[in-house]
């Protein structure tokens, strides 16, 4: 056998053999396609708190028993989006059977109140009322024309909401005892900032302007009630709006 012989053999060879391995992997994948070892046994989400698993992955149209290479993972996702507490989600397969649902939800800080409670996050995004949130650690905004039109899951550049979102998050930064005196929060032309702690404690009227100045004024003056024994709901309402002077009324 002369040499090109040799090399035409061996080539034919290989060739024969990357064949025979090419067509056996088609018939695998072919037969595991068919088969239930790539269809979707498990379904994981993670990272949700407002939604129910079960919300998301009706949402996402991904279901139990569909094809693992047949999945449409761009719906899914744009129709989880569309959900006004879902900011943003991506969805992975991990084979063979396992799909996983990562979802960062939109978290209200705030509850407006329109004509109907609503959650309001930090960016002034509309929530629907929040169900698994807990009311005792938001403030409730009021004081807002309820006919302002607004769409659910998106933010609302409303000056009046778009201000007391500004307000809600500016009291975030201080110490727990004051943010309780935030409890309600309602904007009037003529008054300003108004906060209540509750029904049985007074009105505290904050003013329009030198925020700042104002809430550590507020917070000397708590500070010292506390000292003296004293109790804020002896008041009938506390006001700082002139140059930031503690005024009472018995």
């Amino acid at each position: 056998m002369n040499p090109e012989q040799g090399h035409s053999k061996t080539y034919l060879n290989r060739l024969l053999k990357l064949s025979a391995f090419v067509m056996l992997f088609i018939l695998s994948w072919l037969y595991c396609r068919d088969q239930v070892v790539f269809t979707v046994n498990h379904i994981f989400v993670h990272g949700q708190y407002e939604m129910s698993k079960d919300e998301i992955i009706r949402t996402s149209g991904i279901y139990q028993g569909a094809s693992m290479f047949n999945l449409k993972i761009a719906d899914g996702v744009r129709h989880l989006i569309e959900k006004p507490y879902v900011y943003t989600t991506y969805i992975s397969r991990q084979f063979p059977d396992i799909v996983n649902i990562h979802v960062i939800e939109r978290q209200p800080v705030a509850l407006i109140r329109l004509k109907q409670d609503y959650g309001l996050d930090a960016f002034a995004t509309m929530l629907p009322e929040p169900v698994h949130y807990s009311f005792e650690s938001m403030p409730v905004i009021t004081g807002i024309d309820p006919e302002l039109p607004f769409e659910m899951g998106k933010q609302t550049f409303h000056p009046d909401i778009r201000h007391a979102i500004n307000f809600v998050n500016y009291v975030r930064q201080f110490n727990e005892e004051l943010r309780s005196y935030c409890s309600h929060i309602s904007w009037s032309d003529d008054k300003g900032w108004i906060i209540q702690k509750d029904r049985d404690y007074p009105p505290i009227y904050i003013g329009k302007k030198d925020l700042e100045k104002r809430f550590d004024i507020l917070d000397a003056f708590i500070a010292k009630m506390h000292e003296e024994n004293k109790d804020m709901r002896d008041f009938k309402y506390v006001s700082l709006r002139f140059n930031g002077q503690v005024i009472v009324r018995d």
